[in-house]
């Protein structure tokens, strides 16, 4: 059994994600988000978060899964993600994943996923997805990669 964090990519995709690398959850007034030019099409801007200026991505864009955010709200639904180093390491960088919907945190036992993910499912999102779990409800879940995710929407990488 692992904790994952469950969240809506779009009206009709659900993912889970594992909560080792959220930092935390926060709604991001949207309008504070500074656009900056020459960047991906995924990359919203940057976010001044607790002091630190964050890039702000749209997971759904940014995995190909839908054009842009269809649906603005003024306070949107968003993830901090880590690349992993430890809190307070000078090479941690955390960025901001806007989603449609946050879920909860749940328990999933590992042996439900399935793994590599069917062709016919979201082939856009295979460099990132780590597996689909089926729930005992039927429930489809794309698992996402934390790590792969936040190395795809690195910025600094593509600067």
């Amino acid at each position: 059994m692992q904790q994952f964090l469950r969240f809506q990519l779009q009206p009709n995709l659900m993912a889970l994600m594992e909560i080792d690398l959220v930092t935390e959850l926060v709604n991001i007034p949207i309008d504070r988000v500074v656009p900056m030019p020459h960047l991906p099409p995924a990359v919203m801007g940057v976010y001044n978060w607790r002091g630190e200026i964050l890039w702000i991505v749209d997971l759904a864009r940014l995995l190909g899964v839908k054009a842009a955010l269809q649906q603005m709200r003024s306070l949107q639904p968003t993830i901090m993600l880590t690349n992993g180093m430890k809190n307070g390491d000078r090479d941690q960088k955390i960025i901001g994943l806007v989603v449609d919907e946050i879920a909860e945190i749940e328990w999933f036992d590992l042996d439900l996923i399935q793994s590599p993910v069917p062709t016919n499912i979201y082939p856009e999102v295979s460099s990132c997805v780590s597996g689909l779990l089926v729930s005992a409800t039927g429930e489809n879940f794309l698992v996402l990669d934390g790590k792969s995710i936040f190395r795809q929407s690195d910025v600094h990488a593509t600067l």
